[in-house]
């Protein structure tokens, strides 16, 4: 069988939102790839109800659908606080795994997790999918490009209104804005910084949330020579604002997953700024007309309106194609454990600047 021919088998651990809504759905769409063999939930009856519909067998506990040798690659989808643990036994049972956000809930889980890979020869893929959306690699493309200039200042926001009262909104489930949808926005940020390791301001709040968890998240992360970046995560904003704001030194960038708008100047065409002391002849303040080049991108497919909403499906499938060629073709890895371990450490000082316990 050529590599291209071969079906990856794959058990799934735990069927919620993201277990079945994400990846079983994903799945479903990759037949010619991926083959759904097994899946368990704590809750039998969600379990037979999946399996059922999709013609398989439903595994009586973890470690039956560990042990079962169809199984070649487990997806651990089950809530944040049991990720780390669920991966070591994966990994020791010789499966590959792709292990959902949050990828380790500390260093030292997402440290063992990455050195268990490595003993046991198996591939462990963090679900990054957000890294292939259009509209990030476009900002990241822009700002890249010098073409805004320096770039000074980053905003994203993911706002929302809306209250929670499910397993997310507790600590003692790993829940709340940082650990839920938290690692997407931190992950785009980190990569927009730069290399080195950003200093971090935040600010954690619970405002509407049934749980004890915060669902108002304010970030900062700022460095000398680095742009400064603005994060929000928050269901307290009633009038949200776009998801992108980039500041330069030629112009800026605005928008969302579905448009972005950029605008810049040409300073090499205009004449020279030096200071002057002496009095503008009317007692008005410095001006010029400015002339403005203009650009946009729009998305040619779905998009995701923002936090807590449904990932767009197209960033899913293009990481299970990477995820693919790793596998069968022995391509590298697209989203590393070791670039996912970088935003770890973020969210590691994130956790300790706005006092967030990692379980209560």
């Amino acid at each position: 069988m050529t590599a291209n021919s071969k079906i990856i088998r794959v058990g799934v651990l735990g069927l919620g939102r993201s277990g079945y809504g994400i990846h079983i759905n994903g799945i479903r769409q990759m037949s010619e790839k991926f083959k759904l063999v097994t899946v368990y939930d704590p809750l039998p009856a969600r379990a037979t109800s999946v399996a059922d519909e999709l013609g398989i067998s439903q595994s009586s506990s973890e470690t039956e659908l560990l042990n079962n040798q169809e199984v070649e690659l487990v997806i651990v989808a089950s809530p944040n606080r049991f990720h780390a643990e669920q991966v070591e036994r994966a990994l020791k049972s010789g499966k590959h795994v792709l292990c959902e956000k949050p990828f380790g809930l500390t260093l030292a889980e997402t440290d063992k997790m990455i050195s268990t890979s490595k003993t046991t020869g198996k591939i462990l893929q963090p679900f990054q999918q957000r890294r292939y959306e259009k509209d990030f690699l476009k900002v990241k493309e822009i700002c890249e490009s010098g073409i805004l200039g320096e770039i000074y200042q980053i905003r994203i926001c993911w706002h929302g209104f809306k209250r929670r009262w499910d397993w997310q909104t507790m600590r003692s489930c790993g829940g709340g804005a940082l650990n839920n949808n938290g690692p997407h926005p931190i992950d785009h940020a980190v990569a927009l910084f730069g290399e080195e390791e950003p200093n971090v301001w935040a600010e954690a709040k619970k405002c509407l949330s049934s749980g004890d968890a915060e669902d108002h998240l304010k970030v900062i992360l700022y460095g000398k020579g680095h742009p400064s970046i603005d994060i929000e995560l928050s269901d307290i904003f009633a009038f949200g604002q776009e998801r992108w704001l980039i500041c330069g030194s030629k112009g800026g960038l605005h928008g969302n997953a579905s448009r972005l708008e950029w605008k810049w100047v040409d300073f090499s065409s205009m004449p020279k700024r030096e200071v002057s002391l002496a009095p503008t002849p009317d007692r008005s303040y410095n001006s010029e007309t400015l002339v403005w080049h203009e650009d946009s991108w729009q998305a040619d497919d779905n998009t995701d309106t923002g936090g807590g909403a449904a990932p767009a499906p197209k960033p899913v499938l293009e990481l299970y194609q990477g995820l693919y060629r790793t596998i069968c073709d022995g391509a590298e890895q697209e989203v590393t454990p070791e670039s996912v371990r970088q935003r770890v450490a973020v969210m590691e000082k994130i956790r300790k600047a706005a006092g967030i316990p990692v379980c209560k």
